[in-house]
């Protein structure tokens, strides 16, 4: 089971399917905003009509309406506004259309935003992270060494160009852009980035010291759920519980480190401790199909294929994501196999 597990494991990093993320909604708001428009622009008033469809666009933007955020910035962009709102509304708009991932079009509008200001930070940091993002790195090492050249002291852009030079594989040159982001503005995330780039460097030790030392300086649960990971790669299962553990007295609200313990305790022969955990994480996610499946596992793992057998028949009743469905057939497979 040691192989399925670290598949399991692998599908919970790749995305959070425990958090449920809730937006409340704002649709009466922007229907008067739109009402008050369309009146409007019948009298005759357009600069009244600029203002609110500006507001319109900023709060569409904030609240994740990026569609409607991208119609009214291209709506104010044709009324032939003034040089620095024009770079300002070609900004936001390629920010909406990243959001959509309508990358090509995001990279254009940037490259509009720049036309009229080649000077602006924050266009040329957002076309930095649109080249990044689609992976065109040389173009986004140029934008970034370019931003570094605008704003020396801004950390983002020494972190940003580690994280395109860990991609490539040139740890050695991502490692002293973070360092140089660290000497800006501490942040966890730069110390995490720099930790990955040791364990690939296959210095675990090091990465173990970067975080331990970030630990002292900016306390987070992420350090100490990355040092369980790497702990758990080694196989050391005890170091890793203990390292789950203390992210979790960090951030009690971490459940998704509670889940990772479930396997580990039992791997421990903890078997209370994995009962409990399910029975928090029952409590709180009762339709989760992860939560289902890795109770699935553990039953599988102390033999109780009955109860492993419903388990898994219950996660596909539970509307899974493909990947979970992939490994709850696999698992169903082996429970059919002959003792």
């Amino acid at each position: 089971m040691t192989r399925f597990r670290l598949l399991l494991l692998a599908i919970f990093l790749m995305g959070g399917a425990l958090s449920a993320a809730e937006s409340a909604p704002e649709d009466q708001k922007i229907e008067g905003w739109l009402n008050r428009i369309d009146r409007l622009s019948e009298k005759g008033d357009f600069d009244a009509v600029l203002d609110l469809r500006t507001q319109l666009a900023d709060y569409a933007a904030g609240t994740g309406r990026y569609n409607l955020a991208a119609r009214q910035y291209e709506l104010l962009l044709a009324t032939r506004p003034r040089r620095r709102d024009r770079v300002r509304f070609f900004t936001q708009l390629g920010k909406m259309r990243m959001a959509l991932q309508d990358y090509s079009r995001a990279i254009a509008s940037f490259d509009d935003a720049l036309h009229d200001n080649p000077k602006d930070w924050e266009a040329n940091l957002a076309r930095a992270r649109a080249f990044s993002v689609v992976d065109l790195n040389q173009r986004a090492i140029e934008s970034y060494l370019r931003c570094i050249r605008l704003r020396p002291k801004e950390a983002d852009s020494y972190e940003e160009l580690g994280q395109v030079y860990e991609r490539q594989g040139f740890l050695g040159k991502a490692l002293n852009r973070y360092q140089q982001a660290l000497t800006r503005e501490p942040k966890p995330e730069i110390y995490l980035h720099m930790a990955d780039c040791y364990v690939h460097l296959k210095n675990i030790t090091q990465a173990v010291q970067v975080l331990t030392q970030a630990k002292s300086r900016l306390p987070s649960a992420d350090y100490d759920v990355r040092l369980g990971e790497i702990y758990q790669s080694l196989g050391d299962a005890a170091h890793a519980s203990t390292a789950w553990e203390e992210a979790l007295k960090a951030d009690p609200r971490r459940d998704d480190v509670r889940l990772k313990l479930t396997l580990i305790y039992d791997q421990l022969h903890r078997q209370a401790d994995t009962d409990r955990l399910f029975k928090q994480l029952l409590a709180a996610y009762p339709s989760s199909p992860l939560v289902h499946y890795f109770r699935a596992l553990v039953f599988l793992e102390r033999g109780e294929k009955n109860a492993a057998r419903e388990e898994a028949l219950l996660v596909e009743q539970l509307s899974p994501t493909e990947v979970v469905s992939h490994y709850t057939e696999l698992l169903l497979a082996q429970l059919r196999k002959p003792s």
